[in-house]
């Protein structure tokens, strides 16, 4: 259920002072409050980044080629904190690591004790209350507007699609976080794609192909249960190899469908 205006406002004032004084006092850890929602976002092993397209992005972007995969990965996971932050306290893994140190050394750990495989996608938990807006949005890269789309439900040329999904092989390493930080929602970014779709043409005459953004996540409890995991995809046409540009246009879609699927 999404929390009331005056609920959130309660929510923020009882956070703000309690984070002040743990980052003043040199404590890192946060109370777990079993009452409230809070989300700890986990970015994808870059080994799970996947690009056909980097060649192209590289030349129009004007960037060193190491810094591509970087680029996107601090961004998808900007944009998801962001979106995920308008309904609950979210802590980022890799973006409030300088803030809080330990998030490194919990981060290896995840890392070391999470595998994936490819699996079918779950039902998806829609918030309703936060799908108008995302609906509505159209991406200014594409001539007909496409919206953006779930994978699972919107891409049917694809019958058997599967996603990389996250398997905890120790779910006490979700309980320790949830005690050091009070964290009871966890965010994995699986793996991070650019894929070009030859099949589609948006223009036979220039050979300007679709392509597509594609994050596959899941979504835990404390207790490791998993409660949401599927593939998001953002299309653009292969002629805009922007990297700001795809950042711009497609990663807010992104980031609001994960934010759907959080308790």
């Amino acid at each position: 259920m999404r929390p009331s205006l005056h609920s959130l406002w309660l929510v923020l004032l009882l956070i703000v002072p309690v984070t002040s004084a743990a980052q003043d006092s040199g404590h890192e850890s946060q109370q777990p409050d079993s009452g409230l929602t809070r989300v700890l976002l986990i970015p994808y092993d870059p080994l799970y980044y996947l690009s056909d397209a980097d060649r192209e992005i590289i030349e129009q972007t004007d960037v060193e080629p190491s810094r591509i995969y970087r680029l996107f990965r601090d961004n998808i996971d900007y944009y998801i904190q962001r979106r995920v932050s308008s309904w609950y306290p979210c802590i980022s893994a890799l973006n409030d690591a300088d803030s809080i140190p330990s998030l490194e050394h919990a981060l290896g750990l995840v890392y070391s004790t999470t595998g994936y495989r490819y699996d079918n996608p779950m039902p998806l938990p829609y918030k309703e209350e936060r799908m108008d807006t995302t609906r509505r949005k159209k991406n200014p890269l594409l001539k007909n507007a496409h919206d953006s789309r779930i994978a699972a439900q919107y891409l049917p040329s694809e019958e058997d699609a599967k996603y990389m999904n996250a398997v905890i092989r120790k779910p006490e390493v979700l309980q320790e976080l949830y005690e050091t930080y009070g964290t009871n929602v966890f965010i994995f970014v699986n793996q991070f794609e650019i894929k070009t779709d030859y099949s589609s043409c948006f223009d036979i005459a220039k050979k300007i192909y679709r392509r597509e953004v594609l994050v596959h996540f899941s979504v835990f409890n404390r207790h490791g249960k998993q409660t949401a995991g599927a593939c998001v995809a953002a299309p653009f046409p292969s002629d805009s190899n922007n990297a700001y540009e795809i950042i711009r246009n497609c990663f807010p879609d992104l980031a609001s469908y994960i934010s759907m699927c959080t308790p």
